[in-house]
């Protein structure tokens, strides 16, 4: 896989602009500013670009999932097709795969994959053991990890769970104060596949839209690219926690706030709507 910290361009789609364009030109700016392009998605259903992009698995390589999840199935209208994968000529070729998984459902070293126990459901005629294997290897990493979804949300998705630091370190939601059971069940399931934790504050602000739970108080889901980092705070005291805990992890890299308060109420945050990529100098 091509890990997050590897990142060198971005996706954003054109709604973003539309339905949060303060947000829009902050990460647009910010993330120019330090050297990572930025490319505009056209003709898509949704902000979410990372959830029904590619992704991309080697340089010039991708694969483009089957985006028909379990909680836009009353909402067609939400859900870009596989046509957006003709935007990303230039990023590399693109294999198709009839496995239904949403992009944020994968978080990635070069090495490893992270993804929820939702694809099990999202994907009922497969055995498991031959679908876990069959994403590995479109993933084409070492070692598929499945650990279980939190049990109150109904997206269902890794990145607003956990994320990588490195190799062997990941980044995980601090379940102690919210759901000290489950998070010590996912903890175990993180260590025994050799991985090392550290902890990331995590609250919950509890209340719905149109179904779908507020993403405030998640720090995991931040964006990651190899100049800079963009972490969403919301105002809160957790906001410094997170931020001084990031800069021990990644002190090479500049870290930057980023308010989503208002995007999180929409059930997502940065790494939702930006999808990441190792682009290439046009030309190349």
């Amino acid at each position: 896989m091509i890990a997050d910290w590897e990142a060198t361009g971005v996706f954003l789609a054109d709604t973003l602009h539309v339905r949060q364009p303060d947000l829009f030109a902050f990460i647009q700016s910010t993330l120019g500013s330090h050297g990572v392009e930025v490319r505009v998605l056209h003709h898509v259903c949704d902000i979410w670009a990372r959830d029904f992009c590619p992704i991309q698995v080697r340089p010039g390589q991708l694969v483009q999932f089957r985006y028909e999840p379990d909680y836009l199935a009353e909402h067609a209208e939400l859900r870009s097709d596989r046509a957006v994968a003709r935007q990303f000529a230039e990023v590399g070729e693109i294999q198709h795969s009839d496995i239904n998984l949403d992009g944020g459902n994968v978080v990635a070293s070069r090495s490893k994959a992270i993804i929820t126990d939702k694809v099990y459901r999202e994907n009922s005629g497969w055995n498991r053991a031959k679908l876990r294997e069959e994403l590995r290897q479109l993933l084409q990493v070492e070692q598929l990890v499945v650990i279980p979804k939190e049990p109150y949300d109904p997206i269902g998705h890794a990145d607003a769970m956990v994320r990588f630091i490195d190799e062997g370190t990941v980044w995980l939601n601090d379940y102690s104060k919210v759901a000290p059971t489950f998070g010590d069940r996912l903890a175990k399931t993180l260590h025994r596949h050799g991985l090392k934790i550290k902890l990331a504050p995590y609250f919950l602000e509890r209340q719905t839209t149109n179904g779908i739970p507020s993403a405030v108080g998640c720090f995991t889901n931040l964006l990651r690219t190899e100049k800079v980092v963009l972490v969403p705070v919301y105002g809160r005291k957790q906001d410094r926690i997170a931020r001084e805990r990031l800069h021990a992890l990644i002190p090479d890299v500049p870290i930057v706030s980023v308010d989503c308060t208002n995007l999180a109420r929409q059930g997502g945050v940065l790494n939702c709507v930006c999808a990441s990529y190792r682009c290439f100098p046009k030309g190349a």
